[in-house]
């Protein structure tokens, strides 16, 4: 389940409309199923309202990933209802699927000169913080090393944030090579 559309079969971007995310590259490079649950502009405590609902199911899963954050909502300094959303759709995670690996993401690197790059930084330490106390796995999408300053022709250059189908193939890859290196 990610956020934006790292996650949404059908949109990618916000000006780049194709199923062509990371989700589809790594279902295309490796067979493996993955299903996707996340909605543009969603935070955490949103994707806890959609799994409350049954929006989406995680059983049978052999592993879940969960990545979000550059929508805003965690705070290092204080205790926000995104911070406990996330807590309980991991413990709900655990409850449903009590055999998958349930694996936490941090938000991509997103350039400085637009406005989720306070979210992404904050977010991504939220969730190694996070990552520790819940003693679950991290895969640091933030320290891909394509994702820099000097790289920013793989970002859609209308927000920053969200990537071009190069991007995508980067973080699937990534995520590809972290799953299998620790299967």
């Amino acid at each position: 389940m990610t956020e934006g559309d790292y996650g949404v079969p059908g949109k990618v971007g916000i000006a780049n409309v194709h199923k062509e995310n990371y989700p589809y590259f790594l279902n295309k490079n490796t067979g493996w199923e993955v299903r996707n649950f996340g909605k543009c502009g969603y935070r955490a405590s949103h994707a806890l309202d959609d799994y409350k609902k049954g929006l989406f199911d995680v059983r049978n899963s052999n592993f879940i990933l969960i990545m979000l954050g550059t929508n805003g909502g965690f705070s290092m300094t204080e205790n926000t209802p995104d911070n406990d959303a996330y807590k309980e759709l991991i413990a709900l995670c655990r409850s449903d699927a009590p055999k998958a690996k349930i694996i936490l993401l941090t938000p991509p690197r997103v350039t400085e000169r637009k406005g989720g790059y306070k979210n992404a930084l904050v977010a991504g330490e939220f969730v190694r913080t996070l990552a520790k106390e819940e003693e679950l796995p991290v895969i640091e999408i933030a320290q891909i090393p394509e994702f820099t300053a000097e790289n920013e022709s793989i970002y859609q250059t209308n927000d920053g944030v969200h990537f071009v189908e190069a991007g995508y193939r980067v973080i699937a890859q990534y995520v590809e090579n972290s799953l299998k290196a620790m299967l």
